[in-house]
């Protein structure tokens, strides 16, 4: 709580908007989201082959029911906690609990499933102590049946088996088919998931990284919703028409289902989808510039051959021409400027990326940076052709100058006064 010197020192004014809350929700919510998105991460190796599923089920008897090709089951129960609050140990409620869980579903559906596991972004205790799970797993796997080092971990599964009223014999299988396994952090599992293993599905590889986004998060939505119940009306009607409360509990269950199929058709339709970024610098409408004074004079300042001035002018004008006569053609204006505006914020990420790797201070750096435009608009070509509308090579080169002219890139550091002081316009 502040206090009256600490509200005396603030600059701005109290109020509820501009200080931190300990309302624990919003951490709440960033721990469903990390089960939502380690669920995307699996349904990707699915799809790839990496691991041996051909569904996957959100919240139906664990957080994740993976089947197998072969029809067998995996249970996959996912965990969060706070790095600062250390590694998980033995006797944590979680643990427990979910070993409770994991021997519970072995009981019910006996010879169903062949493996449990337990996923977190925190590590967990890994030592020759009876505090680590890691050191149980391993001497179980060991075929160790009694006499474990040290002791307290057969107390410890004597306390098992008695809280899940079931004999030594049934714990001891579980914790054979039960592994630990370390994932992402809470912080970094989406660029994780987007660039180790989103990023290298085959059908992925070409794909820009903007685009990249916005699939990994409809990914995430869709585990998001096969994760809460989200039924249609239209089946809740039917089955009160029907009189089958059998017809809901089928459909809840496949409203969690997730499939190869499933996941293999939401990629390819975001790839070939178009995807518009957003632009605070978008223009409304196609126009044509009356000079390019001011592009030359910015390129020169920046010691740029006049020879290569001239191809950028010449350029600039054909791309202006270009987008000038798409404009009249196109049946939807809108999505016209909508492609413009994606191509032009394009070629200025490229642009200012350049600068901010080749800029020298009190040095002219224009040569440097064109060039390495220009092989930036290559590449940008070939491999991102569907995020540039199959605009050519010249084109992109050519909106540079169009940018150049609207002071948006410059090549060398900016006169003082501006450079529009320093150039006639109206010529």
């Amino acid at each position: 709580m502040l206090n009256d010197g600490e509200l005396q020192k603030n600059e701005f004014s109290i109020s509820p908007v501009n200080i931190i809350s300990n309302d624990p929700g919003d951490e709440t919510q960033k721990r469903f989201r990390y089960q939502h998105t380690f669920t995307a991460l699996v349904a990707i190796k699915m799809l790839s082959g990496e691991v041996p599923y051909k569904e996957l089920y959100c919240e139906h008897h664990e957080d994740i029911l993976a089947v197998e090709e072969s029809g067998k089951y995996h249970g996959i129960q996912i965990k969060t906690r706070q790095l600062k609050d250390g590694p998980f140990e033995l006797d944590d409620s979680a643990i427990k609990g979910s070993l409770l869980r994991f021997i519970q579903l072995s009981i019910n559906y006996p010879g169903s499933f062949v493996k449990f596991v337990i996923v977190s972004n925190c590590p967990c205790r890994d030592d020759d102590t009876g505090k680590s799970l890691l050191n149980l797993l391993t001497q179980v796997k060991s075929r160790t049946i009694d006499n474990f080092t040290p002791k307290t971990l057969d107390k410890f599964i004597l306390e098992v088996a008695k809280a899940s009223e079931t004999e030594i014999e049934v714990v001891l299988d579980v914790l054979k088919k039960t592994e630990y396994l370390e994932g992402p952090g809470l912080d970094d599992i989406d660029s994780k998931v987007i660039s180790e293993h989103l990023g290298k599905l085959p059908e992925c590889m070409s794909v820009g990284i903007e685009k990249l986004r916005v699939l990994h998060r409809r990914l995430c939505e869709k585990m998001h919703q096969a994760s809460s119940k989200l039924l249609d009306n239209a089946v809740k009607d039917y089955a009160a028409l029907a009189g089958g409360q059998s017809i809901i509990n089928a459909e809840e269950i496949n409203s969690k289902r997730i499939t190869k199929q499933m996941i293999s058709k939401l990629v390819s339709e975001n790839i070939s989808t178009n995807l518009f970024l957003s632009s605070r610098l978008g223009i409304s409408e196609v126009s044509q510039t009356t000079s390019s004074h001011l592009m030359k004079f910015k390129m020169a300042s920046g010691l740029i051959d006049s020879d290569d001035i001239e191809m950028v002018d010449d350029l600039r004008a054909d791309a202006e021409d270009y987008f000038f006569v798409q404009s009249y053609k196109a049946e939807n204006k809108d999505n016209q400027i909508r492609e413009l505006n994606q191509i032009r914020k394009i070629v200025l990420n490229e642009s200012r990326e350049s600068k901010s790797r080749l800029k020298k201070e009190n040095v002219p750096y224009g040569s440097d940076m064109l060039h390495d435009i220009e092989n930036r608009l290559r590449e940008v070509s070939k491999s991102r052709s569907k995020d540039v509308f199959q605009c050519p090579y010249e084109i992109l080169k050519g909106i540079v100058g169009i940018l150049t002219n609207e002071c948006k890139i410059e090549y060398s550091k900016e006169p003082e006064g501006g450079w529009r002081n320093h150039v006639n316009l109206t010529d």
